[in-house]
């Protein structure tokens, strides 16, 4: 939901949010990717930090308050507790791709 919810709030009007999920061997594999105005290079590396919050400027329709930079950090956790890993690329007036793994459910077929 954050991943996707940030993609809306920084993916303009006539812009693009593709969403992928996929099996990638004994994992489940997912991307949210957007047309957005993407991330710096120098915040791609704290992106995931709690309170980081990038870009200034960047604000969240109209609020210029925006959030407090918790978002992606619990979302890291979360896919962190869950035995998957999480991961961002980005350019400049490029866009963002944001992907997790999860592992894939055991049962008794497999």
């Amino acid at each position: 939901d954050n991943l996707v919810g940030n993609a809306l709030r920084y993916t303009p009007q006539g812009g693009h949010i593709f969403l992928e999920a996929r099996l990638k061997g004994d994992q489940v594999a997912v991307e949210v990717r957007d047309t957005g105005a993407g991330i710096a290079a120098k915040d791609l590396s704290r992106i995931f930090d709690r309170f980081y919050r990038g870009e200034k400027s960047r604000t969240r329709g109209g609020d210029k308050s925006g959030g407090v930079g918790l978002g992606l950090a619990i979302v890291k956790g979360l896919v962190k507790a869950h035995g998957g890993e999480i991961g961002v690329e980005s350019e400049l007036g490029s866009g963002t791709k944001f992907w997790f793994t999860l592992p894939k459910e055991k049962t008794e077929a497999n």
